[in-house]
C-alpha cells in the first residue's frame, strides 16, 4: 500500500473526528464532506443528503459564493478568510470560511469551519449583566461618600483646616475618578446590548468640537501643547446627542493631551460640506507616537490599553475608544485610527442633518440600515486621494456599507497598494491626484495584479467624459451624494465579476429594447453596457472597448448609419463588429448596412435565441477572419500581411512603423509572464490612443506577436505619432517596474547564456518606412526595411524612432517617466 493513500485515510479520520464542523465544497458548487459535528451542530440527521440548496437554508448562505464573488478578492498576499457569526434557534456558531486554491492559483473549493460559541456567548453576557450589576450598586456608597465630602469641604459642619483641606480634596477628586469610571462601565455594558440612551436633535457640530477645545485649553497649555481647532466651515449641522458626542470628543482629547509630548501640538478638524453634502466629520490629530498598523483596530476593543514608547501603560480603564465607537456608530458614523509617521490622528465621520427636516432616532436607525451592502458585495476598496477631507469622508461612507478601505496618497502608493490587496474597486480622485491619475488608471486596467479591479474616479462634471475615456469605469463628481456613491460601488463590484466576458454594446434610443437586449445577453453569459444614442455610443465604445455593438437604424441625433461609420474610424472599437437592430426590413436599407462593415442584420421583433446565436456566430467569425491577438484583440499576422500588401500595392504615400520593445525579456523573466502580457496589452493601448488622438481614419494597427506591432499612418503624421507614443511608453510603463527597480533604473537577471546582468529599464524602438524613399515594392522588401530600420533604433539609448534609416529621436529611459 502506498504511503500517501496512508496519509490521506489519516486526514479523513482526523475531519471524522474533529470537535469543530467542518465542510468542504468543490469548484462544481456541490458538498463533498461534511463532518459529523458540523451535522450536529446545523441539526442535519447522519443519513441526509446534503446539496447546495439545503446548506443555504440552514447557514443562510452557501459558502462557494462568498469566496467566488469580487468581494472575497485576496486583501493580502494570501487569500482573505471570511468570519462570521451565525445565529441557528438557540445556537450561535462561529464560522470560518478559506478558499482553497490549486498551485496555479484557480479556485478549486471551499473550506468552512464552524464552532460551536454558544456558552462563551452566554459567559460574556453574565459579565456584562455583572458589570452591570456592580456598578449600580456601586452609584449608591459614592453618591453618599461625595455628598459627605462636599458638606465638610464646604464647611456646613465647622472650619477645615488647610491641610485637612488638601486631603479631603483628593479624596474628592478620587471619587470623581470613580464615579467617572462607573459611568464608563455602564456605558459599555450598555453598549453591548444596545441599550446606551440616546437623546437626538439638531447639533451644530462645529460650535460642539469648538466647545470641547476650550474644555482642555487648560490642559493643554499646563503641558506647554499647542492645541489648534480648525473649522472647514460654520453652522455643520447633525443630528444626534450632544452630550454623548462631547463624550466622545472628551475621550479623543484627553487621550490626545495624554499621548502628546511636551511642546508637542494637537490639530482638531471639522470638515464635510466641500466633499459631500451627506456627511461630515471630526479629526483629532497629536504628534505623539504612531498606533502600530496592528493595534489600529484592538485600541476600539474593551479594556486595551495604549502604552507609550517604553512599554509602559498610560492611565486609564481603557474603555473611552470602545465607548467613543459604540457611540459614533449609534449615530449611524464611523471611526478609526488614521496612524502615520509623525503621529496619530482619530478620524470619525457621521451623517449629516437633512436640509429640509430634523431626523429622528428612528430614522437615523433606517438610514443606517438601508445603506449596508449585501454581504457578498461587502469589499475591499482602495481609495486613491491626497486630498485628507475627501479621504475621509469617502471612507466613512464606505465603511458605513460594510466596506473595507485602505488608503493611498500618491501614484506609487496606490499601485503598490492594489497590488497588495487586490481590491474589488479603486476609488482615484483625479483632482487631488493630479497629472498622475491617467497614468494610475492605465496601470490599474492593464498590470495583471490589478486589472480584475474596477476603476472609479471622482472629477468635476465636466472633466466627467475625459476621465471615461482614460479607461475608468465610472466618474461621479463632487460633491459626493453617499446613496449615490454606494449604488455606483455596488454597481462596478457586481460588474467586476465578468472581467474575462465578452463585451457587447447595445445601441437604441427604446429604452425597453434596450432592457430585454440586456437581460438575454446577461443570462447568456456577456458583459452588457448600453448607449440611448449614437453620440452617447461613440464615447461608451471609447471607454467600454466593446467586442462587439448591437446598433440600432433610427436614431434620433444620427442615425444607426452614421454612427456605425464613426465608430469603424476609431482605432480603439474599429474591428468589433456591428450587428444592426431595425424595424426596417427594406433590402436597400441592408446593403447599405453591409457596405458600411455591418457584420449581421437582424429585423425587429427578433427571437431571444437568435440574438444570442447571431452575437456568438459573429465574435467567433469575426476572431478566425481578422485572426486577431488574444491579447490585444488587435488584428494578427495573416490579417496584417493582407492590409499592408494590399496598400503598397494601391500606391500612394504611406508610412509603414514595426514597433518592438527592449528587454521585455528579461521584464518577463524577473517579474513572470502574467507582467509582461500586462506590457504588451499596454503597448497596444498606447498605439491605439496616440492614432485616435494623432491619426487619421484609415490608419491601421495590428499586432504580429509577442512584442512586435505594426501600425501604418501617413508621411505627414508619423512623426508626431511616433514621438507621441515614445513619451506614453516612457510615462507609463516604468511604474510596472517595483520603487526599488524604478529607482535604480534596472533590474538584475540572467541573460539567454545563463550570465548575470543589469537590464534597463524598458524602452520602445520604432522603424519607419515610407514609401517616398521608392525601395518598397512588396511586402518583403517592407519586412527587410523594417528590420534594418529597428537594428537601427535598438543601438539607441532609451526610446526612439528611425524614419527611412534615419534616427528621428532618442529619449534616456527615465526621461518622460513619473518622478
Amino acid at each position: 500500500m502506498h504511503p500517501h493513500d496512508d496519509t490521506i485515510r489519516l486526514l479523513d479520520r482526523m475531519v471524522e473526528t474533529m470537535a469543530d464542523g467542518v465542510i468542504l465544497s468543490d469548484a462544481d458548487r456541490e458538498i463533498v464532506r461534511i463532518n459529523p459535528a458540523a451535522r450536529a451542530m446545523l441539526g442535519i440527521p447522519a443519513d441526509a443528503a446534503v446539496d447546495r440548496q439545503y446548506l443555504k437554508e440552514r447557514l443562510g448562505f452557501y459558502p462557494f459564493d462568498l469566496v467566488a464573488t469580487p468581494a472575497a478578492a485576496p486583501a493580502t498576499g494570501a487569500d482573505e478568510t471570511l468570519r462570521e457569526e451565525l445565529k441557528l434557534g438557540d445556537k450561535v456558531l462561529h464560522s470560518t470560511v478559506s478558499p482553497v486554491r490549486a498551485a496555479d492559483g484557480r479556485l478549486v473549493g471551499v473550506v468552512v469551519v464552524l464552532r460551536d460559541i454558544t456558552e462563551a456567548k452566554a459567559l460574556d453576557r453574565r459579565k456584562d449583566e455583572f458589570v452591570s450589576v456592580v456598578s449600580h450598586e456601586l452609584r449608591t456608597p459614592l453618591t453618599s461618600v461625595t455628598g459627605a465630602l462636599d458638606i465638610v469641604l464646604k464647611e456646613y459642619v465647622g472650619p477645615v483646616l488647610p491641610k485637612q483641606r488638601r486631603y479631603l480634596q483628593m479624596a474628592r477628586d478620587s471619587c470623581a475618578r470613580l464615579n467617572v469610571i462607573v459611568d464608563d462601565l455602564l456605558d459599555v455594558a450598555r453598549s453591548q446590548t444596545g441599550g446606551m440612551p440616546m437623546h437626538f436633535r439638531d447639533v451644530l457640530l462645529d460650535e460642539l468640537a469648538a466647545d470641547a477645545v476650550e474644555r482642555y485649553r487648560g490642559a493643554a497649555d499646563a503641558k506647554g501643547v499647542d492645541l489648534r481647532a480648525e473649522f472647514e466651515a460654520r453652522d455643520i449641522r447633525i443630528i444626534g446627542d450632544p452630550d454623548r458626542l462631547a463624550q466622545v470628543l472628551n475621550n479623543l482629547l484627553s487621550n490626545a493631551i495624554k499621548f502628546t509630548p511636551e511642546r508637542g501640538r494637537i490639530d482638531v478638524e471639522v470638515f464635510g460640506p466641500s466633499v459631500a453634502s451627506s456627511h461630515v466629520g471630526v479629526s483629532v490629530y497629536n504628534n505623539g507616537e504612531p498606533i502600530p498598523q496592528d493595534a489600529r483596530e484592538r485600541v476600539f476593543d474593551k479594556f486595551e490599553q495604549i502604552r507609550d514608547s517604553d512599554s509602559r501603560r498610560v492611565g486609564g480603564t481603557g474603555l473611552g475608544l470602545a465607548i467613543s465607537r459604540a457611540i459614533i456608530e449609534a449615530h449611524g458614523g464611523r471611526i478609526w485610527v488614521d496612524s502615520r509617521d509623525d503621529g496619530t490622528k482619530f478620524v470619525f465621520t457621521l451623517p449629516a442633518a437633512p436640509a429640509a427636516e430634523v431626523q429622528r432616532e428612528a430614522d437615523v436607525s433606517r438610514a443606517r440600515d438601508a445603506t449596508a451592502v449585501p454581504a457578498e458585495l461587502a469589499s475591499t476598496i482602495l481609495v486613491a486621494c491626497v486630498d485628507d477631507y475627501t479621504t475621509f469622508i469617502v471612507k466613512g461612507v464606505l465603511m458605513e456599507a460594510g466596506h473595507r478601505v485602505v488608503e493611498a496618497r500618491d501614484t506609487y502608493q496606490a499601485i503598490a497598494l492594489a497590488r497588495q490587496h487586490r481590491p474589488a474597486l479603486v476609488l482615484v480622485d483625479a483632482p487631488s491626484i493630479g497629472q498622475e491619475a491617467r497614468a494610475l488608471v492605465d496601470i490599474l486596467k492593464h498590470d495583471p495584479e490589478t486589472k480584475k479591479a474596477a476603476v472609479l474616479m471622482v472629477d468635476t462634471a465636466a472633466n466627467r467624459e475625459a476621465t471615461l475615456e482614460w479607461g475608468a469605469d465610472e466618474a461621479i463628481a463632487k460633491p459626493i451624494e453617499a446613496d449615490g456613491l454606494l449604488a455606483v460601488c455596488q454597481r462596478l463590484i457586481r460588474d467586476a465579476g465578468q472581467a474575462q466576458a465578452a463585451r457587447v454594446l447595445v445601441v437604441d434610443d427604446d429604452p425597453t429594447i434596450r432592457m430585454i437586449c440586456r437581460e438575454v445577453l446577461e443570462a447568456a453569459g456577456y458583459k452588457v453596457h448600453e448607449a440611448a444614442d449614437g453620440a452617447a455610443a461613440v464615447a461608451e465604445a471609447r471607454r467600454f472597448r466593446p467586442d462587439l455593438v448591437l446598433l440600432d437604424v433610427m436614431m434620433p441625433d444620427r442615425d444607426g448609419f452614421e454612427t456605425a461609420e464613426t465608430l469603424r474610424s476609431s482605432p480603439a472599437v474599429g474591428s468589433a463588429p456591428v450587428i444592426f437592430l431595425s424595424a426596417r426590413s427594406e433590402t436597400h436599407d441592408k446593403v447599405r448596412a453591409f457596405r458600411i462593415g455591418a457584420e449581421d442584420y437582424m429585423v425587429k421583433p427578433f427571437d431571444a435565441s437568435e440574438l444570442v446565436a447571431r452575437v456568438e456566430r459573429a465574435l467567433e467569425r469575426r476572431a478566425r477572419d481578422v485572426s486577431a491577438s488574444p491579447t490585444t484583440q488587435l488584428p494578427g499576422a495573416s490579417a496584417i500581411e493582407r492590409e499592408l500588401s494590399a496598400r503598397i500595392a494601391g500606391g500612394g504615400r504611406h508610412a509603414f512603423c514595426y514597433l518592438d520593445l527592449d528587454n521585455l525579456k528579461a521584464f518577463n523573466d524577473y517579474y513572470g509572464y502574467a507582467k509582461a502580457d500586462g506590457v504588451i496589452r499596454q503597448t497596444g493601448d498606447i498605439i491605439r490612443e496616440v492614432i485616435h488622438a494623432e491619426g487619421g481614419p484609415d490608419d491601421f494597427i495590428g499586432h504580429i506577436a509577442g512584442d512586435d506591432f505594426v501600425f501604418a499612418t501617413s508621411p505627414d503624421r508619423v512623426d508626431r505619432i511616433c514621438t507621441a507614443i515614445c513619451q506614453q511608453f516612457d510615462r507609463l510603463v516604468p511604474l510596472y517596474y517595483n520603487r526599488a527597480d524604478r529607482e535604480r533604473g534596472y533590474i538584475e537577471t540572467k541573460d539567454r547564456f545563463g550570465t548575470l546582468r543589469q537590464f534597463p529599464i524598458m524602452t520602445v524602438s520604432i522603424a519607419v518606412v515610407t514609401t517616398e524613399a521608392g525601395d518598397v515594392g512588396s511586402f518583403n522588401d517592407l519586412a527587410e526595411a523594417a528590420a534594418a530600420g529597428k537594428k537601427l533604433a535598438k543601438a539607441v539609448a532609451g526610446s526612439s524612432y528611425v524614419r527611412d534609416g534615419r534616427v528621428m529621436r532618442g529619449i534616456p529611459p527615465a526621461e518622460g517617466a513619473l518622478a
